[in-house]
């Protein structure tokens, strides 16, 4: 578990011009601080990956069954 002073999580800071580690020290804070969240964000980025290579197997292969079922007439 991760332990951080009071105060810690959503702290922000000024960031500089030209990028700051602050961006990255925010993110890393709200990864802490809401990791439920980022593991069902996870999950969905997952799944909806999956979704789309079964979609596309599928239509590639129903493809390649028009495919054939053509070439036998």
């Amino acid at each position: 578990m991760f332990v951080s002073p009071p105060g810690a999580v959503g702290r922000s800071r000024a960031v500089h011009p030209g990028g700051d580690p602050a961006q990255i020290d925010a993110v890393v804070d709200f990864i802490a601080a809401n990791p439920a969240l980022v593991i069902l964000l996870a999950f969905l980025l997952g799944f909806v990956f999956f979704a789309y290579l079964f979609v596309r197997r599928t239509l590639t292969g129903l493809r390649e069954g028009f495919d054939d079922g053509y070439e036998g007439k």
